[in-house]
């Protein structure tokens, strides 16, 4: 009877039960339900105004916590107009009112130099809010895994991969060329002291982040048995922690085929740039090389290193990294290792993930896309053919100055670019002006081929050289960039001479230069040119069917030395070999010759 009583005594209690339970969900509801609708409100109102005093969600921590966020992309190679581009769009976000900026970035990788600049852009509080995400999407090779982990966070798209920052070197016509290992330790010291940085900033792992630059780097994710904190150890400290040596359980590469016999792209680089008295260095062994490593890896560390006294409190989770590979992550292992704070596929899910109300996107102007269009490689070599070609037709030919005005648009593109790109500097522009004035001085005021000409070619030469190099000259991506620029601006001169002599030869059958150029307008005296002459000897042989020394006329145009002159009623380039001949002054031929028709002033 009395299981009975307790069954039936339950059974009494059970409605009043249901009915607490009910009331008890309905205030938990009403309670909950502003914040839901807040949350919604949030991922789907992208361009409605916030709510005054709206709280965020609650599950965002307070130091990711904003209202507006921006959204910067970083599309294709890091260099100089990425940098210029993101300060832009950086300052023009937080003037709109952003609290948080992200970098949606899809980069291959790029120039070193630009990628520590952006570095530090994101790392002054002056210009960049503390609130920064980088979100790899899909991709942040090399230079974009560097400037990745110089944002607070990173989030990563599904299926996205970053990683394999060790510099490289490309030449064009070349491809990639192994670095010698005195220069890849030099140029790897700066991304080491660059991703350390970052790591002590926004809490990475150093020694993690290390093997994204470095190859010889072997790590081991271990985990602590009571409080689950995972950290990434070498084999030094395994052996210290563990009493024994680490198991090798990712299958090494198979090791690169030997180098020694390959003789370097630029044997004499190193005698042009080396300072008088200094002697040849031997290049660093092996040994030497990775004691430099370790030697630059030495910063105090933020994490005390494990010691004996911890033993037996950590157990073994996974082997990172092998000692002949760089570190290059997807999405679970970057959560994994703690590199990534979570997966991210579109704009819905970054409003959520900060709890914001509104998403503004900024991307590059089209002013920034044509830049780096002009400052590419092949747009640049063109460029350069197009100036040297139509400058030619312009001093050799008698004509109206549309090769004139293409030689000028075409250098101002060949400088402009670079110049905004922050590439070319005032004396590379000062050195292609000057190398254009002496040139004209030659031709124009001094006879012959002589030291003025040689002069200004060098100049030329120098100057537009000059606008491929945005680095220092003593780094190795400055040289490397002086190489590019000189490997380009010599094939563009070959391909420009081949060029000008396919259009003398075939003068005749290109109707734009008939029209462009005076030769048909010219009286023929029945004198026969050579065949083959070319375009030089076409014109100089029409100028002398037309004139003879001492035809007479009039200068149409002050002679300074050079202009035009008036005979039998057509106006011929003539060059004064005396003094400057006011217009309207009587002048007389005194040669004629392939180059130019010389004439001086007659005298009453």
């Amino acid at each position: 009877m009395a299981s009975q009583r307790c069954h039936l005594h339950s059974i009494r209690w059970r409605p009043i039960q249901i009915v607490l339970f009910l009331i008890t969900c309905t205030l938990i509801a009403a309670r909950e339900k502003p914040s839901l609708n807040q949350e919604n409100a949030g991922s789907t109102r992208q361009s409605s105004s916030p709510s005054p005093g709206s709280p965020p969600p609650r599950s965002v921590p307070s130091s990711r916590q904003a209202e507006h966020i921006a959204v910067l992309t970083v599309k294709g190679v890091i260099d100089g107009v990425t940098l210029r581009s993101l300060e832009r769009r950086i300052r023009t976000a937080t003037t709109n009112g952003a609290t948080a900026i992200v970098f949606d970035i899809d980069t291959p990788g790029g120039e070193l130099t630009a990628a520590l600049d952006i570095c530090n852009l994101f790392k002054d509080q002056t210009i960049t809010p503390a609130n920064t995400v980088a979100w790899v999407h899909p991709q942040a090779y090399s230079a974009g895994t560097i400037i990745s982990l110089a944002c607070r966070e990173i989030v990563v798209a599904p299926n996205a991969t970053f990683g394999d920052a060790a510099p490289i070197k490309v030449m064009p016509g070349v491809g990639l060329v192994q670095l010698q290992p005195a220069e890849r330790a030099k140029t790897e010291a700066p991304l080491l002291a660059e991703v350390i940085d970052s790591a002590r900033r926004n809490h990475y792992d150093e020694k993690l982040v290390q093997a994204f630059v470095s190859v010889g780097i072997e790590l081991w994710l271990i985990e602590h048995t009571q409080s689950g904190e995972r950290i990434v150890v070498n084999r030094s400290e395994y052996g210290t922690v563990f009493g024994e040596e680490p198991p090798d359980q990712i299958t090494p590469v198979a090791p690169p085929k030997p180098v020694e016999s390959t003789p370097p792209v630029r044997p004499w680089i190193s005698e042009l740039f080396q300072v008088p008295g200094e002697t040849e260095q031997k290049p660093p062994s092996e040994e030497e090389i990775t004691q430099q490593i370790e030697f630059d890896q030495l910063l105090p560390p933020l994490r005390q290193p494990l010691s004996k006294a911890d033993r037996g409190q950590w157990r073994l989770v996974t082997q990172v990294i092998t000692s002949d590979r760089l570190l290059t992550v997807k999405p679970a292992e970057a959560i994994h290792y703690g590199l990534a704070t979570k997966v991210i596929a579109n704009d819905q899910e970054l409003l959520a993930f900060f709890g914001a109300l509104t998403l503004t996107r900024y991307d590059r102007s089209w002013s920034e896309v044509l830049v780096r269009f002009l400052i590419s490689l092949p747009v640049r070599a063109v460029l350069i053919v197009i100036f040297i070609v139509a400058l030619f037709i312009e001093l050799a030919a008698p004509g109206v100055g549309v090769f004139g005005t293409t030689a000028i648009i075409s250098l101002s593109l060949l400088i402009g670019a670079p110049y905004l790109a922050g590439m070319a500097q005032w004396w590379d522009i000062l050195l292609i002006l000057l190398g254009i004035l002496l040139v004209m001085v030659e031709l124009f005021l001094i006879p012959g081929f002589g030291l003025a000409g040689v002069a200004g070619v060098v100049c030329l030469l120098a100057g537009m050289v000059g606008t491929f190099v945005s680095g220092d000259l003593q780094s190795t991506e400055g040289t490397d960039q002086m190489w590019s620029g000189l490997i380009t601006t010599i094939i563009s001169l070959f391909t420009a001479g081949i060029v000008i002599w396919f259009v003398s030869q075939r003068f005749h059958s290109i109707p734009i230069l008939n029209q462009v150029v005076l030769t048909a307008n010219l009286a023929d005296r029945n004198q026969t040119m050579s065949p083959g002459g070319g375009l030089l000897e076409a014109m100089g042989a029409a100028s002398q069917r037309a004139l003879e020394p001492g035809d007479l006329g009039l200068a149409e145009t002050d002679l300074r030395p050079a202009g035009k002159g008036k005979f039998h009623d057509r106006i011929i380039d003539v060059k004064s070999i005396g003094e400057f001949i006011e217009r309207g002054k009587p002048i007389c031929v005194v040669s004629v010759g392939r180059f130019v028709i010389e004439v001086e002033e007659t005298k009453a």
